[in-house]
């Protein structure tokens, strides 16, 4: 392991009890995936592979939290079959992927409830 990522996972275990909390994973979840989006051109957005389940790909248009622990995502899949997946935050493994916009006329909208200024992230 790195020194550099293993300075960070030392830092998140002196974090205060809040970084268990869904509403701190969803925060951290928003900003990399507005980070990945960032770097793809107009056509494309995020998705989401999950291997636990059959790796499964699918488009994320939203996330959202229920804490104490679980995680929502909700998009659809490359059929246009709308999916919900709820993940307890100590299960969370997602790839982020490229996958075609099914609509390229609307800017790319942000991910999450929240506007990207108002997510609030420790650092």
């Amino acid at each position: 392991m790195s020194k550099e990522i293993n300075l960070s996972l030392r830092n998140l275990s002196n974090k205060k009890s809040k970084t268990h909390d869904a509403s701190w994973m969803y925060a951290q979840l928003v900003q990399c995936i507005n980070n990945f989006e960032n770097s793809l051109p107009d056509d494309l957005q995020a998705g989401g592979r999950l291997v636990s389940a059959g790796n499964l790909t699918f488009s994320i248009q939203n996330i959202g939290y229920w804490n104490p622990n679980v995680i929502i995502f909700q998009g659809s899949l490359t059929d246009g079959t709308e999916v919900e997946l709820l993940q307890h935050i100590s299960q969370l493994n997602v790839l982020l992927v490229a996958v075609p916009r099914q609509d390229t006329k609307e800017v790319r909208r942000k991910i999450g409830f929240l506007n990207e200024d108002a997510v609030e992230i420790d650092e």
